[in-house]
Order: C-alpha cells, then structure tokens, then sequence
C-alpha cells in the first residue's frame, strides 16, 4: 500500500514539474516574441522618424490636416465624419479621426498627435509582415523587405501625415487579407478594425473585395469569409457617397500613351531604381526625347519583373501586384496632381509630383524584385534580380533623408489663437507654402 503511495506521489510529481516546465517555457516564449515585436515597432518608428525628423520635433499641420481634418472636427465635432473630402468625393475616416483625437490636447500639439498617429498607422504593415502570420517567409527576407518599406524611394507625400493614411491602411489591409488566417482573439479583433476603417477611409476598400472574395474562394475558411463580409457594410456606404458627391473637382487628365510611358518609367520604376532626387536631375539635365527613350527602357524593364512575378510568383504576390495596379490605374483615371488649367498626367510627369499615386505600385514593384532574387526558378533571372536590388538599395540610399517642411512659425500662431477671444476668425499658414488654415475661435 505504501509502495502504491508512493508510486502515484511520484508519478503526480512528475507530471507536475513537466506541467510547470512546459507553461514557464511557453510564457518565455510569449515574452520573448512580445519583447521582439515592441523593440522592432519602435525601431521602425525611429526609422520613419530619421527621415524626417521635423514631423515629431517641428509638428506642423500639412495640406488637409489642418485645412480640412482639423478644421471640421474643430468646428462640427463628431459630424465631421459624415462631411466627404471636397478633393476625392469620398469619406476620409481615419485622419478625421486622429483630428477628433487631437481636439483632447493642446491646440499647439494638435499637428504632433495626428503625425503621431499617421507614423503608428506607417509602421503597422512590419508589424504584421513580421509576424508569424507570415511565417512562410524566412524572418530575415521579412526584414529586409520591411527595410525597403520603410525606406521605400520617391514616398516623400506619404510620410509622417495624416493626408495620406489612406496609402499605408490600404497596404495594411490587403497584408491582413493576404496573411495566415489569426489564431487568437487579438490579431482577429486587429484584423476586424483594419478591414472596417479602410472600407470607410477610401474606395481602396472597395478595390480590397474582389481581393478578399479570391482569398476566400481559395483558402475556404470561414475567417476569410468574415474578412470578406467586414469590407462590404462600408464599402456599399463609400460607394453611394461616390457616386451622389459632387465634392471631387475634375481637371482634363490629358491621357496618352507617351504620358503613360514617361509617368511610369519616371515615377514608379526609375525612381525605385535611382531615387527620386536621381530622376529630376535626368529630367533637368537630358533632352526630352532622351528622357523619355530612357524612362521607355525603365519601363519595359520594370513591366518584364512585374510579368515574371505575374507568370511564376505564388498567388499572394500576384494578388498583391493586381490591387496594387488596380488603384494606381484608378488613380489615373480621376487625379488631382496640380492646377486644374494644366492636364493633370503632364502634372503626374513631373518628379516628386503627387507620389501618393505611387506609393503602392512602387511597394509591389520592389516586392516582385525581392521575390525573385530569393525564389525566381532561373539563376539568370536571379541575377538581374540581384542587380536591380542592388539599385534599389542605391536609390533608398539617395532617397533617405527628406526635406524639413518650411518652417511656418506654427507655434507662434497657436498661442495666438489660444489668447483670442471667442469669434476671432484667424487664417493660419500651413504647408505646403500657400495654404491656410481657417480657424473660429470657440
């Protein structure tokens, strides 16, 4: 009987330690992954930051932040949700947000919070791409590809403002489409929040369904049917505003081919190649007619990568390349790149014009490149790879560090408008030089 005893103390000791063993490795593990996660968000928060370090040190509202964003949320409050952009025609959500979030703090720290908020949101798609929803990819190729996101040449619109959050949240979004369905209570409710605030911010949401009805179709889970349903409420809600605003003022496109060419060739692939700064000297320095057999030869060498990553790329990739395009072509189709007396593609030529248009064929261009150097079938077509980002590395090298914004002497006017009293109608200037801002004081 004692030996009995002792056998099951034994054997409950046994399986007790084995018990506590295997649950303190899990929580070191849980720690350890946590731990990487929080040091490589606000490494890459830092990373933003180098490029421009005035963005958090001289805060300043730029273009719609302060004229639109912040305006209406200072003057309507929650009602500024419903007011669609007088620029695009649609809902902008999440900047009217991060104004509304501004509104808790000082007027003078408005301009910080919204940046503040428009870096987390820039930064979010390493978060996810580095995850273990991305497992399928070596670790390292996700960093190096998430080092090329961030230093992603000829973005300079696109960073650290709250105008164009549109352009990061719609990457976001298509990588929480394109990830590994989420294990756990917290990536779905991150999932959820993604999909449902870029259905409300632009019609990208709307460009994402077909994109989550193919993911659907081929993983045939139910959570890709869930991400599929999420989009759709306020994909129907961005689709009537769309259609029934008259906010969008329309110039001529002035659409051709040799446009097309140049717009290309300059913008998305010689500038992932050579930096943005790289291709203005070109543009400034060579004849037209140079310039442009130069940007037809970007061109063709860009639409071959794109066309081999179309032909042999795993069906994520290709996905990604097809929405990416879809909204650039969208894009085309209905720009605001400068004065409206002028045909906007010729404005669409000019380096560093508009780059938001950019943004994701360039991402989707690089993407191509990394994949095939890492896994193109031919040793030929990993070579050029190899040569092209050994480029790319160059012109982010080129393209690092961005400009400060005009200083515009924002606090001094903060202080200003703190001190007056209630009615005082003040215009603020904000950047891009001649632009203000109108403010009634509350």
């Amino acid at each position: 009987m004692e030996l009995s005893i002792s056998l099951l103390l034994n054997r409950l000791a046994r399986r007790s330690t084995r018990f506590w063993d295997e649950n303190i490795c899990a929580s070191q593990a849980h720690y350890k992954r946590n731990l990487f996660h929080l040091v490589a968000f606000i490494a890459a928060c830092l990373t933003v930051f180098s490029r421009r370090p005035d963005a958090v040190l001289n805060a300043q509202f730029f273009a719609e932040d302060g004229q639109r964003w912040y305006a209406d949320a200072y003057q309507f409050g929650l009602r500024s949700l419903l007011i669609p952009d007088q620029g695009g025609g649609y809902l902008h959500t999440v900047p009217r947000l991060a104004a509304l979030l501004s509104l808790l703090f000082p007027f003078s720290r408005a301009p910080l919070v919204m940046n503040l908020v428009a870096i987390t949101i820039q930064v979010l798609p390493v978060t996810i791409f580095i995850s273990s929803r991305f497992s399928s990819i070596p670790l390292w190729k996700r960093l190096l590809g998430s080092l090329l996101y961030l230093g992603t040449p000829n973005s300079y619109g696109t960073n650290a403002n709250a105008t164009n959050i549109q352009w990061h949240l719609g990457l976001l979004a298509c990588l929480v489409l394109l990830a590994h369905s989420p294990d756990s209570p917290k990536w779905k409710l991150f999932d959820s929040i993604v999909l449902i605030l870029i259905s409300v911010e632009s019609p990208m949401g709307i460009v994402l369904l077909p994109v989550a009805a193919i993911i659907w179709w081929m993983r045939r889970n139910r959570w890709s049917w869930i991400s599929f349903a999420l989009l759709v409420p306020g994909s129907l809600v961005q689709t009537v505003v769309v259609l029934t605003s008259q906010a969008r003022h329309l110039g001529s496109n002035g659409a051709t081919l040799s446009r097309l060419i140049s717009i290309l060739g300059r913008q998305v692939f010689l500038a992932s190649l050579v930096g943005q700064n790289k291709v203005l000297h070109f543009a400034l320095r060579y004849s037209e007619l140079s310039s442009f057999l130069l940007e037809a030869l970007a061109t063709a060498v860009g639409l071959a990568v794109l066309g081999y990553a179309l032909r042999y790329a795993p069906w994520e990739l290709k996905l990604f390349i097809g929405f990416s395009f879809t909204v650039f072509a969208l894009s085309l189709a209905r720009p605001i790149a400068g004065a409206l007396v002028q045909s906007q593609w010729e404005w669409l030529r000019f380096p560093g014009t508009s780059n938001r248009y950019y943004y994701l064929p360039i991402i989707s261009f690089l993407s191509a490149v990394l994949w095939i150097v890492n896994y193109a079938p031919g040793r030929l077509a990993r070579s050029f790879g190899i040569a092209l980002l050994l480029f790319v590395l160059i012109a982010v090298h080129r393209d690092w560090r961005y400009p400060a914004f005009e200083d515009m002497h924002f606090q001094e006017y903060a202080l200003k408008f703190d001190a007056a009293p209630s009615g005082t109608r003040m215009l603020i200037p904000i950047n891009p030089p001649g632009v203000k801002m109108l403010l009634v004081k509350r």
